[in-house]
């Protein structure tokens, strides 16, 4: 299948976002009976090895239907268009036959061999490709952490439990679905719930060691909000129940009351620009914005005026990083991988206007 390489549609991922948004042990072989043999070595070099806890034939239930995993896969197909189901199986150290081309798109990734995968091309507003799926001959299609954002999983899913079993998150009422909860399902999906629980817990020892060194940010309030430019301009992202609301808390900041006001409607304007604002605000430059749109922007009266930006305790971040990474898509994404890779350089910059 032919690679793609990234694709440069970051504003039109904001606006979609802006809508919705390492480790095994042994291998194991199920018996006639369905029961885990004594864990051996691996059977597929896209897989760690199993970890015999669970048992097969699995029953993969989703709010749309169910399917029967008959034994362990080893040809994955992870199919969310953001691609946050491949981050997390290659936190696993599972390496999916084919992923969406947005898994290039942060960066962050590139150094788990995101570069080397398989994947279809997906353009925003277009179905997902079914033959493409169909081609690339999986045994388990991965569809954790879909977001209402790029369509209805519910509108695929009887085409896709044709071509392999197919494994989703929990039903969710949230905005995002918290890559905790996508991960322990693809654990026990792939026997590596001590893998799945080991990521969950390096994630928490990472923050709560932030935490510890930051208490400054402890009970602040703080926004997370990007700037598209004019055509989809300020939208906030730290709403209840995203991403980027859950990073924060990990920093150690307290949800802010005014957040619920972008709930259903992450846009901007001015009438509710004083609603942005918090002890901190975090506003980033999408590549959409120029130089000279977001000087326009935070250069108004309205925006000086906010008591974040009048105290001091304003940060700017550019499109990108020094290393050429995404932070807003790092954080508005949200994963392991990605949040691992964020903190490092979000925190000195909060931590800066202290």
């Amino acid at each position: 299948m032919k690679k793609t390489r990234r694709s440069r549609v970051i504003a039109s991922i904001g606006a979609t976002l802006a809508t919705i948004l390492l480790i095994a042990g042994c291998s194991t072989s199920p018996d006639s009976n369905g029961s885990p043999e004594e864990p051996g070595a691996s059977e597929s070099s896209l897989l760690p090895a199993a970890e015999g806890k669970t048992s097969y034939p699995l029953t993969l239930e989703s709010p749309y239907g169910e399917t029967i995993l008959e034994e362990r896969p080893e040809r994955i197909a992870a199919i969310v268009p953001n691609a946050i189901d491949t981050e997390l199986l290659l936190s696993l150290g599972v390496t999916p036959v084919l992923t969406s081309n947005f898994v290039s798109e942060g960066g962050y990734l590139e150094e788990h061999g995101s570069a080397e995968l398989d994947t279809y091309e997906f353009m925003m507003g277009e179905d997902i490709p079914i033959e493409a799926i169909a081609a690339s001959n999986p045994d388990l299609i991965v569809t954790v952490g879909w977001v209402p954002g790029y369509g209805e999983l519910r509108d695929y899913y009887q085409q896709l439990s044709k071509i392999a079993p197919v494994v989703t998150s929990p039903e969710s009422s949230q905005r995002i679905i918290p890559w905790q909860d996508s991960i322990r399902v693809l654990g026990e999906t792939l026997d590596l719930s001590g893998a799945a629980e080991a990521v969950i817990a390096e994630h928490d020892e990472r923050f709560a060691q932030v935490r510890a060194d930051h208490p400054e940010f402890d009970g602040l309030t703080a926004t997370w909000a990007i700037y598209y430019g004019p055509t989809n301009g300020l939208q906030y992202f730290s709403q209840p129940g995203s991403a980027p609301a859950a990073f924060l808390a990990d920093l150690g900041f307290s949800e802010n009351p005014n957040a619920t006001e972008f709930v259903t409607d992450t846009k901007v304007s001015d009438e509710l620009l004083s609603k942005i604002d918090a002890d901190v605000l975090i506003l980033g430059q999408s590549a959409a914005a120029s130089e000279a749109e977001m000087q326009e922007l935070t250069g108004r009266d309205l925006f000086q005026n906010l008591g974040a930006v009048s105290s001091g305790q304003f940060v700017q971040l550019p499109p990108k990083t020094d290393d050429g990474g995404d932070l807003l898509w790092a954080i508005t994404s949200g994963g392991p991988i990605g949040n691992a890779w964020a903190v490092e350089r979000v925190v000195p910059q909060i931590a800066d206007v202290f």
